[in-house]
């Protein structure tokens, strides 16, 4: 879970950084339904020091959760399910770091018929898919 999650958290951030150094505010297209663009994800939220503390409470409590449920013995006893744990909890310390650190999250991937989203929200999305198709 650890090291599935460090990787995706490494991942994101360094895909983050080079979107935002080469991209920047022109969009490269990757054929007819994939377009990388850089859009700053911004809430007023995230410019709140309370806001900002509630997310990081918010992320270590799931963290732990995890933890205390693989402990059990009766869920997320799999190694897929762990990778899968580890892949949303990285996910969602990218999605947090940008907050931490910019006040707003980096997304770029634009599938141009959905909202543009980032690697670390793929990974929230489909680590909890197999943790949970997976958890035993």
């Amino acid at each position: 879970m650890i090291a599935s999650g460090g990787l995706l958290l490494l991942l994101d951030q360094w895909s983050k950084r080079m979107v935002q150094e080469h991209v920047a505010d022109r969009g490269v297209c990757c054929g007819p339904i994939l377009r990388i663009r850089r859009v700053a994800s911004r809430k007023k939220s995230y410019r709140h020091n309370g806001a900002r503390t509630g997310l990081v409470v918010i992320w270590f409590a799931a963290l732990v959760s995890a933890i205390l449920l693989h402990g059990s013995g009766g869920w997320f006893q799999s190694d897929v399910a762990l990778v899968g744990l580890g892949l949303a909890l990285g996910g969602a310390a990218g999605n947090l770091w940008d907050i931490l650190r910019r006040h707003y999250v980096v997304d770029f991937i634009d599938l141009r018929w959905w909202p543009v989203f980032n690697l670390a929200d793929v990974a929230i999305i489909a680590g909890l898919v197999v943790a949970f198709w997976r958890h035993n």
